[in-house]
């Protein structure tokens, strides 16, 4: 069991890391596109028509598979107030679980529902790039819910996961 425990935890610290390096290569080139589109705009009198729909597509995968990726190691935007106030014999614990399994069923309506999204607006394409689906953008919806869902089961099983400094 041990072998299978330490297995898994780097398949889902291998899955935060590209989940993590996703949204940073998004979230550069959110910056790069967007500082592109001043400089043709207000120094060139230029516009870029494909900037905005492209930091718009990026944009959403680094919300989702960052917020995935943040989630893990604890780094979400949470409000404890009602936890910290629980006594630490057990009930402490049994909220957190609570929250992982409210968790699990957030990433499985993202999985449900995104997919719905997807197949709804899979043959849409964006006016600047009749080459991309709207669809395939929002693939990130169901991705990342099902990498949440298998993040909040890791939670849920294993507890919380090694900090970085620590050896899994």
């Amino acid at each position: 069991m041990p072998s299978t425990k330490h297995a898994y935890l780097r398949a889902m610290e291998l899955l935060q890391a590209l989940c993590m390096g996703f949204a940073a290569l998004a979230i550069i080139g959110m910056t790069l596109i967007i500082a592109w589109s001043v400089y043709t705009r207000y120094w060139l009198n230029l516009g870029s028509f494909w900037a905005e729909p492209i930091a718009i597509m990026l944009a959403v995968q680094m919300t989702f598979f960052g917020a995935a990726a943040c989630y893990r190691v604890g780094g979400h935007i949470s409000i404890d107030v009602v936890t910290r106030l629980l006594p630490d014999n057990g009930m402490h614990r049994a909220a957190e679980r609570l929250v992982d399994l409210l968790v699990m069923v957030l990433g499985l309506a993202m999985i449900w529902y995104g997919t719905g999204l997807v197949r709804t607006t899979w043959f849409q394409v964006y006016p600047e790039f009749q080459q991309i689906r709207v669809g395939l953008v929002y693939t990130a919806v169901p991705l990342s819910g099902l990498v949440t869902l298998l993040f909040a089961g890791e939670r849920l099983v294993l507890g919380a996961p090694p900090s970085a400094g620590e050896a899994v």
